[in-house]
This record gives structure tokens, C-alpha cells and sequence, in this order.
């Protein structure tokens, strides 16, 4: 009787370890793939840096990783981004004119109101 309650000790301890390994392998991997979802829209290769393992010595770039375009993942072009600064200045622009002629109709409105 005593073997019998010895082992289900020990396969009780066994399975509360197992499944709490698991939860934790499980949590990881939703961490990495989190992170590979951020390096995604980021622009950057996924892998970058959620395939990073310290103990792994750094290996030595191969040719397929200088097949991968980084450029098809970037954002937009040079001249598409020059055209986005252009409207915003000129969006900006218009702003502070706005705001000056508040402030003038402002001032007017307290010097008829001081009088």
C-alpha cells in the first residue's frame, strides 16, 4: 500500500511539473511571436531580434540573408515622404496664420472691450 501511494506521489509531482513547464513554454512563445509581430512593423527581417539565443555563437551571414530586401518592407519612398513633409509644412503654415488672425481679432476684441 505504501508503493502504491509512493508512486502516485511521485507521478502527481511529475504531471504538476509538466504542466507547468508547458505554461511557460506557452508563454514564450506568445512573447516571440508578439515580437516578431513588432519587428514586422518595424520594417526589420522577422527573427531579428526574437531569434536571438545567448549561448548560440554568432554565425556568419550567409548569401540568403543578403537576398532579403529590406526595401520591400520599408516604408515609403524618399520622394513620397518629401511630399508628405511638403503638405505638413504647408499645413503648419496654414495653422499659424489662423492663429495670427485670432490673436488680432483677439486684441481688437479687449481693447473694445477695455474702452
Amino acid at each position: 500500500m505504501e508503493a502504491v501511494f509512493i508512486l502516485i506521489v511521485i507521478f502527481a509531482f511529475i504531471i504538476i511539473i509538466s504542466t507547468i513547464d508547458e505554461k511557460f513554454k506557452m508563454q514564450k512563445r506568445k512573447m516571440d511571436a508578439a515580437l516578431r509581430m513588432r519587428e514586422m512593423e518595424s520594417g526589420y527581417p522577422p527573427g531579428t531580434y526574437s531569434g536571438y539565443n545567448p549561448k548560440q555563437k554568432k554565425r556568419k551571414r550567409s548569401k540568403d540573408d543578403d537576398d532579403f530586401d529590406l526595401s520591400s518592407m520599408a516604408g515609403p519612398s524618399k520622394e513620397a515622404q518629401r511630399e508628405l513633409l511638403k503638405k505638413g509644412i504647408e499645413d503648419l503654415q496654414q495653422r499659424l496664420e489662423n492663429i495670427e488672425t485670432i490673436m488680432k481679432s483677439r486684441k481688437a476684441d479687449e481693447k473694445e472691450y477695455k474702452e
